[in-house]
C-alpha cells in the first residue's frame, strides 16, 4: 500500500498536474512542503486581524 508522505501543489511542475505525493519534482521535501503550507496560512491568517 502506498502512503502519501505529502500533497503539494504549489508549482507549474506538479506531478501529471495532480499535485507532488511523495517527493517535488521540484525536489522539495515533505517537511518543506509542510512549512511552506504553515506560512502560507499563518500569513493569510495574519491579512484577516
Amino acid at each position: 500500500m502506498s502512503q502519501k508522505q505529502m500533497f503539494c501543489y504549489q508549482c507549474e511542475q506538479t506531478a501529471k498536474g495532480q499535485g507532488c505525493t511523495i517527493l517535488g519534482v521540484c525536489g522539495k521535501t515533505p517537511e518543506v512542503a509542510a512549512l511552506q503550507d504553515l506560512l502560507l496560512h499563518t500569513l493569510k491568517g495574519l491579512t484577516k486581524v
